[in-house]
């Protein structure tokens, strides 16, 4: 794939092989219950996971706004039948809405500088690519649609209430735990003059069940174009 040959030219630290078939993506946390995903049926380009942290290094010298301090634990790319796909995956070992919204804003911020970054490349333009997330964990607690009838009762301007709303349209609204974003559902951007060309038209954000009992899932790329 171009996306590996560039990074090797430009940025050999970080440059990996070409994964034929399947990649695996890490939660390099030694205390998470969550470790890995394998995404499989595709050849990727993977992300080296110390770009993103790297790049946040220089943002915060840089005293950017917050958006631009996190990161995910893997960014793919790869192609399928012509179309190309990048894929943001963030792992996660325990479910609250707390850490449902954060993961959220870390997947969009390493989409940032991840774009940023390809667009150093003659091989990347964003309009070729499709954007989707990946939020992957454990199910939530048994009590939690009654949580989140409770939560209907929080003042709409709070970041509780938006913490909320997330996990209502994903678990509650939306019983594929799938939706659909647009920059404006992001309050992180707002203020920052970003360009068409440095943040996505959309994303598809998924919520990805990790049976119980398992540190790790296997996902197949196809499933989710």
């Amino acid at each position: 794939m171009a996306i590996t040959h560039f990074l090797q030219k430009v940025a050999p630290k970080y440059a990996t092989q070409e994964y034929k078939g399947q990649v695996d993506v890490l939660e390099h946390d030694a205390g998470a219950a969550v470790r890995k995903v394998t995404w499989t049926s595709a050849d990727f380009s993977h992300f080296d996971h110390n770009f993103a942290k790297d790049m946040t290094s220089f943002f915060q010298i840089a005293q950017s706004p917050d958006i631009f301090h996190l990161d995910c634990d893997g960014v793919v790319l790869f192609e399928n039948d012509g179309k190309k796909y990048m894929f943001l995956t963030e792992l996660k070992s325990k479910f609250a809405t707390q850490t449902l919204y954060h993961a959220k804003t870390q997947i969009i911020s390493s989409f940032l500088k991840t774009n940023m970054f390809l667009h150093l490349s003659n091989c990347y333009k964003l309009e070729d690519y499709t954007i989707k997330g990946f939020i992957v964990g454990y199910a939530p607690a048994p009590d939690f649609t009654i949580n989140m009838h409770k939560g209907s009762m929080l003042s709409g301007k709070s970041q509780k209430y938006r913490e909320f709303q997330l996990a209502h349209r994903l678990f509650i609204h939306n019983k594929s735990q799938k939706i659909t974003l647009k920059p404006t559902d992001f309050l992180c951007l707002k203020g920052i003059p970003i360009g068409e060309r440095g943040i996505f038209p959309k994303i598809d954000l998924h919520y990805i069940t990790v049976p119980d009992g398992s540190s790790e899932i296997t996902l197949d790329a196809n499933a989710y174009l």
